[in-house]
């Protein structure tokens, strides 16, 4: 499977040195949806399982093979489903969510590898802000204080996708990316702090996730 991934995403980008640079378009609009899959910190990727992430941005060419833009991020994650509460003599599972809505810059790098494939590098920077729903009640010493169930942290996310024009107004692709949202993971926030699979668990690095995905970009060539 890893030597699979290797060959779609990266011998394409090998094999674009040999075919001449075309122009995508004038403007496009690029949209994402992907799985994320939390890789830390140990003690975050115990706590909560990616369900999705979703972008979309509004792009310029500002040369032949080079975009910036601007868009919309939203990512959800639920709580692993292994974390449950005691209710008299019944085991009930958590409904803890994290959901984030961010803003930011996006900038992309195009290469053709074929008449109708190309290559993209994109890096986003942006800001999240978040915010926990559904958090159980939990009133434990190991939770308090009680960590905010709302907050904000700045984020880059450099991607690659394959691309595949299939019109000429519009394209689909496989993406690859990694986030990084510099904040670190609070448990007592969505009060999960007295479960020692949490609470023993390392948690000296930003929250991060990988997604994988595909997209598409409409693309929309300037009138003459």
């Amino acid at each position: 499977m890893r030597n699979l991934l290797f060959i779609v995403l990266f011998f394409p980008a090998i094999y674009s040195a040999q075919n001449k640079q075309k122009k995508l378009a004038d403007y496009s609009i690029a949209g994402n949806f992907c799985i994320p899959s939390i890789l830390s910190s140990d003690m975050y990727r115990t706590s909560f399982d990616g369900i999705y992430e979703l972008n979309f941005s509004v792009n310029k060419a500002m040369s032949d093979n080079f975009f910036a833009g601007i868009g919309y991020q939203n990512v959800l994650f639920q709580n692993d489903e292994g974390l449950k509460y005691a209710y008299f003599n019944a085991s009930i599972p958590y409904n803890t969510r994290l959901m984030g809505n961010g803003v930011f810059a996006r900038f992309s790098y195009i290469r053709f590898f074929s008449a109708i494939g190309y290559m993209s590098y994109s890096m986003h920077a942006g800001y999240m802000m978040s915010h926990y729903y559904n958090v159980n009640a939990d009133t434990s010493d190991a939770n308090q204080p009680y960590g905010a169930q709302k907050f904000n942290a700045p984020y880059l996310q450099p991607e690659l996708a394959v691309n595949f024009i299939v019109d000429k107004t519009i394209s689909f692709g496989v993406i690859l990316s990694y986030t990084t949202m510099f904040s670190i993971f609070d448990p007592k926030a969505p009060r999960f702090n007295q479960f020692e699979e949490i609470s023993s668990q390392s948690n000296k690095y930003f929250m991060s996730w990988l997604n994988f995905g595909f997209n598409f970009n409409v693309l929309l060539h300037r009138k003459k």
